[in-house]
């Protein structure tokens, strides 16, 4: 069924209900002068009447229930139903606060008849005399506000006449409600039978449409639990609810007779008029959530929203007498005739649109106008219907169900098919996985081997000696941290007994310190074999990078250090690395210190020779910074002192490095270097 159908379904249906209300039947008598004439009137064929019309109307008096005929001043008449200080045909208007007799005589066709009354609201306390004889009361009157007590005591009460005419009296008194005293709602007679089936099936509509709005609510809130991206099934579980508990504290008070606490007048009459002020509200937030574009940013709503904020206030913290005032409750009116006459228009710009969902909700707001316009010319006897707001509301309800459950099956739907592409989909990607993995692992398979061979080129770079018949020993060690790394070494003989070293760490690590450091290498090459002192070719190499290189931003760090055995000394010079290590035989080892700024940086840099005489059995130890600045699992640092403290030892040469190595590569664990690290051993004989 498409949502066209199902609006015109709806409107159908009320159209109906109101067609059987306002069908033509026996005209019903009317109170003339405080006088319902019944004799014609058969209860069992005709039934029930409501004692509307013109009732006599004693104010400030209350009429002595034991000699009700006895009182000596003349009456005045006034509508019933009708409100006492604001009704629509009241001619004369009475303060809002007081208290008052209403009395009517009915003219019944036989004697001893058992009839009933059906009374509703009164406001704001009542007692009941058929025939001089209290049946019935709500609240306690008095004449002034010490002695008056409200309550509301709807029902159905029974007598029996044993006259052919009965003798309705009505004590009222209000000092708490301030929007309308009296007799609100028509007051029904008829067989008790009759009577309680009305009430029975009133009672049973009520509690059908509070069970419906309850148990919608529910639902609603549920999904919106379990799906909070869409906020219109939160906003409209709170709308049912609050129409649910609008139903439950009004019409037949479906819970006045189970729960004490809906007898508390304060009690029913704030959530009586709570629940309706959250109804506008509830409103403007359920439409602003199913149609976000159209109207959560709407001047008109939003001024609407934040003006019925004090209504809510008011009927939370404020005493009776303030938030039943007839301000708030105009004010009420006035609003929600807007917003729905606003909303009229709207939705029927967007119906004509065809914006999704426009056209069911443009057709229940008609359904449900239709139904409050039927219940208030109904209630002020322009036609003879009745009541359809219940019917209506339901109506809304249902529809609004209707357009939740259309969007929700689209949105399923949609991800449904969603899905399915998904599917498709993931075959294909499955497909291009496997054809992209495969081209990775060609192009990692070709990485490899490029990266094997640069490793294989790197260390044929390195240089190898033959030391035999020397009178040092020296024993270097290479651990990149991945294939190849950015630390790089030369050692040669300069001239016999006179040997040249140099060790480099270049920025950076992998694929491009390894490119620097043949860079460097080639930069090295032209000068290596000049005769003289290490701080001069560290300034003619600095010179030279900076010239060449200083748009690439070659910088790194170097030590160059000349070894001569035949006069027993050491020529060292540093730029900007870490000072290296010197152990004199049997004595403990201690720092080498030559600064000098890194090279790369500036031109005109000058270095720093350092002189140092060697003797038969001393060490040197040149290394790249990663020996000491690798950090285990805790991000502690290897750290200079536990480097100075393995180099003291006076084991073997070779097994003292082989120490370092290890103990630094338990040290940083299964993670690995997170530098290149070189060592270069010396030891002179």
């Amino acid at each position: 069924m498409g949502k066209n159908r199902i609006s015109l379904w709806l409107l159908g249906s009320i159209l109906f209900f109101l067609y059987l209300g306002c069908r033509p039947g026996k005209e019903s008598p009317k109170v003339v002068q405080g006088v319902l004439d019944l004799k014609q009137w058969n209860f069992q064929t005709d039934g029930n009447i409501s004692l509307d019309g013109d009732w006599e109307f004693y104010w400030n008096k209350l009429l002595p229930d034991s000699n009700p005929n006895g009182q000596t001043s003349s009456p005045s008449y006034i509508k019933v139903p009708a409100k006492w200080d604001k009704g629509r045909n009241v001619d004369n208007k009475y303060p809002s606060y007081g208290f008052a007799s209403y009395k009517a005589k009915v003219l019944l066709p036989e004697t001893n008849t058992q009839l009933s009354l059906k009374i509703s609201s009164i406001s704001s306390s009542y007692t009941l005399f058929v025939n001089g004889k209290e049946i019935a009361k709500g609240g306690n009157i008095g004449k002034k506000d010490s002695e008056y007590f409200p309550g509301y005591k709807p029902g159905v009460f029974s007598f029996i006449s044993a006259k052919p005419e009965i003798e309705i009296l009505i004590h009222v008194s209000n000092y708490k409600y301030s929007n309308g005293s009296g007799i609100w709602n028509p007051i029904q007679l008829g067989n008790t039978s009759d009577i309680q089936q009305i009430s029975l099936k009133a009672t049973m509509l009520d509690s059908i449409t509070f069970g419906t709005l309850f148990v919608m609510s529910l639902y609603h809130f549920t999904f919106y639990l379990m799906r909070r991206r869409d906020a219109s099934a939160l906003f409209f579980a709170v709308l049912c609810l609050c129409i649910a508990f609008r139903v439950s504290f009004y019409g037949e008070r479906i819970f006045y007779n189970v729960f004490p606490i809906f007898r508390n007048y304060e009690f029913s009459v704030r959530g009586e008029i709570l629940f309706l002020f959250l109804l506008l509200p509830g409103t403007i937030l359920y439409v602003q959530s199913v149609f976000k574009e159209q109207f959560k940013k709407d001047k008109v709503f939003n001024i609407t929203l934040y003006l019925s904020i004090p209504l809510i206030f008011s009927a939370l913290f404020l005493p009776t007498k303030f938030y039943t005032m007839s301000f708030f409750i105009n004010s009420l009116e006035i609003m929600m005739l807007g917003i729905l006459s606003y909303l009229f228009f709207k939705l029927a710009y967007m119906s004509a649109k065809g914006i999704d969902g426009a056209r069911i909700c443009f057709f229940s707001l008609v359904i449900n106008l239709t139904t409050v316009a039927n219940d208030v010319l109904y209630l002020n006897k322009f036609i003879d219907s009745i009541y359809l707001v219940p019917y209506g509301v339901l109506a809304l309800v249902l529809s609004q169900c209707v357009l939740l459950a259309s969007r929700f099956s689209k949105g399923f739907v949609l991800a449904e098919d969603l899905g399915e592409e998904l599917k498709k989909l993931n075959v294909n990607l499955e497909q291009i996985v496997i054809e992209r993995t495969e081209n990775l692992n060609e192009s990692l398979k070709l990485l490899k081997g490029d990266l094997s061979l640069a490793k294989k080129l790197q260390q044929k770079t390195l240089p190898t000696l033959n030391l035999n018949g020397k009178n040092v020993s020296i024993h270097p060690y290479y651990l990149p941290m991945s294939e190849i790394g950015g630390d790089y070494y030369d050692i040669f003989e300069l001239e016999p007994g006179y040997f040249r070293l140099f060790l480099v760490d270049a920025t950076g690590h992998g694929v491009q310190a390894a490119l620097l450091t043949m860079t460097i290498k080639a930069e090295f090459e032209s000068i290596k074999f000049i005769k003289d002192q290490p701080s001069r070719i560290l300034e003619l190499l600095n010179a030279a990078c900076c010239q060449k290189y200083k748009s690439l931003n070659v910088i790194f760090s170097a030590v160059l250090a000349d070894i001569d055995l035949n006069n027993n000394v050491l020529y060292y010079s540093s730029a900007g690395h870490p000072p290296q290590v010197l152990k004199q035989k049997q004595d403990g080892a201690d720092y080498l210190y030559s600064r000098g700024p890194i090279i790369g940086l500036k031109k005109e840099a000058t270095y720093k020779n350092l002189t140092v005489p060697l003797l038969s059995g001393n060490r040197i130890f040149f290394f790249s910074d990663g020996i000491f600045e690798e950090f285990d699992q805790e991000k502690k640092e290897f750290g200079e002192n536990r480097v100075l403290s393995i180099l003291s030892r006076n084991t073997g040469i070779q097994e003292v490095a082989e120490d370092l190595i290890s103990e630094l590569q338990i040290f940083v664990g299964p993670r690995g270097f997170q530098d290149d690290v070189t060592l270069l051993a010396v030891e002179v004989h």
